[in-house]
């Protein structure tokens, strides 16, 4: 993808983290019919429409941007939009959104982002932040977080806050009763995601090796080694390897 300011280089990510599909309608989005949402989701479709807002104008505000959707889940979503923005279906968590954003910007132009946009939850900023960035060795000061949470009345912000900081063991209880909280505490002692709680999570959602070698497609050598390394360290605390954006 050619970036439309002739001569600038696109060296800019946005990442749009998507939590939910919209099936089409009238209403382009505004009535929750047209949404295939978990039921812990309702109400909360207005604020899944101000991220892709916040991601547009950030987007109008630097014309070197290059946007990605990652699926809520692992569901397919709508194909490419302009030259700037697509999707990627791979992510299933917040760590695969960041990682895997990075991967399709190196696919598709060809080299890494000099910065990059993050839009989600006000409270998975220090998920992302202080978790996720750190794993990855992405330096931080390249990132910019936008969080944007559903209004009090919808969601307390407490009881996100409370979900975020959840203990493991309650994350089992959680999960049989179909409540998809990815919480802090969880990420903080397996920032890869390769532990049984969030490793299952994963495959329950579709991953699998297959989709690995899709993500992987293009890198070769010490690239791939580098990060074939970061989705799959188990040694506890952050991966020692080189990573190919450092």
């Amino acid at each position: 993808m050619q970036d439309t300011t002739p001569g600038q280089p696109i060296d800019r990510l946005i990442i749009v983290c998507c939590h939910a599909i919209w099936l089409g309608g009238l209403s382009n989005g505004f009535n929750e019919a047209e949404w295939a949402i978990e039921p812990f989701q309702r109400g909360e479709t207005p604020t899944f429409i101000e991220h892709i807002k916040a991601g547009l104008r950030a987007l109008a505000h630097a014309s070197s941007f290059f946007s990605i959707l990652p699926s809520p889940s692992g569901h397919p979503t709508t194909t490419t939009i302009t030259k700037q923005i697509t999707h990627d279906p791979h992510p299933t968590d917040s760590y695969q959104n960041l990682l895997f954003s990075l991967l399709l910007f190196r696919r598709k132009i060809t080299s890494y982002p000099t910065h990059i946009t993050i839009i989600s939850h006000l409270f998975k900023r220090p998920r992302f932040l202080e978790l996720h960035v750190p794993a990855l060795k992405y330096p931080r000061e390249r990132v910019t977080y936008v969080g944007i949470d559903p209004p009090e009345a919808v969601t307390p912000r407490g009881g996100l806050e409370e979900g975020e900081r959840i203990k493991e063991e309650e994350e089992f209880a959680l999960t049989l009763f179909g409540c998809d909280k990815d919480g802090y505490n969880l990420w903080k002692n397996d920032p890869y995601g390769v532990g049984a709680v969030l490793r299952g999570k994963r495959e329950r959602r579709g991953w699998s090796a297959e989709k690995m070698e899709e993500v992987l497609a293009g890198l070769e050598g010490e690239e791939r080694r580098g990060v074939e390394g970061l989705m799959g360290w188990q040694g506890g605390g952050v991966s020692p390897g080189e990573v190919p954006w450092g």
